[in-house]
């Protein structure tokens, strides 16, 4: 980082590709991860594409006096970002050099997983 830059961390959001791995869903791949200890892999859920957000879909019970000419949101809307959201995986970014044993233990555990698809298909 440049002198006088304070960095701000808070996530490496990473798209999981089900179709590289035989097809293997992203739910079981988190959960082998989880398994091999990498308990720090998360399934982003309050994350989502604001499009599928109540507020967005009905506005109403928030906002009595909102326009009913409003747009309603729906699944589909934003399909890029739904996507991703699907099949997002995300870590802490570790940034710290003794951060970086942990982060090799990580990339272990992901490798391992994926060397082993095969079986949890």
């Amino acid at each position: 980082m440049p002198d006088g830059v304070i960095p701000s961390w808070y996530g490496l959001t990473l798209t999981y590709r089900p179709a590289e791995l035989g097809g293997l869903g992203v739910e079981q791949f988190h959960r082998a991860l989880v398994a091999e200890g990498a308990t720090e892999f998360d399934r982003p859920g309050s994350t989502c594409p604001m499009n599928q957000l109540p507020l967005y879909r009905r506005p109403g019970p928030l906002f009595p006096d909102h326009p009913n000419s409003h747009r309603r949101y729906v699944d589909g809307d934003f399909p890029v970002a739904e996507h991703t959201y699907r099949h997002a995986i995300k870590l802490p970014v570790w940034h710290r050099e003794e951060d970086l044993p942990l982060a090799e233990q990580y990339v272990r555990a992901a490798r391992k997983v994926i060397d082993h698809h095969k079986e949890l298909l």
